[in-house]
């Protein structure tokens, strides 16, 4: 469940890229969460195709500790973390 004081930070479509960005943040202890929502069919061109992406939540105050940290990792990886969340309805969890 998201609090007030945080921030959907990206989007991965992947679930090895989630995987290598979800470890980074936790041995960097930038704490985050994460959320699933569907990808309007218009969207899924830019998220690869995927009907569903992983929103990575964060506090507020350590975004760009975790911005910092996901531009750290290698190329491959951090093409595939899109920042831009336009499209997506973060207010509308899927699956519920």
């Amino acid at each position: 469940m998201r609090a007030e004081r945080d921030v959907a930070l990206c989007a991965i479509a992947d679930v090895t890229v989630k995987s290598k960005v979800m470890n980074t943040l936790i041995q960097k202890r930038v704490p985050y969460a994460e959320e699933w929502h569907k990808v309007p069919i218009l969207r899924r061109r830019k998220y690869e195709g995927a009907k569903e992406v992983c929103i990575v939540i964060t506090h507020n105050e350590k975004a760009d500790e975790a911005k910092a940290q996901i531009g750290a990792l290698e190329e491959t990886i951090r093409s595939r973390v899109y920042f831009d969340l336009k499209g997506i309805k973060l207010d509308a969890k899927s699956g519920n």
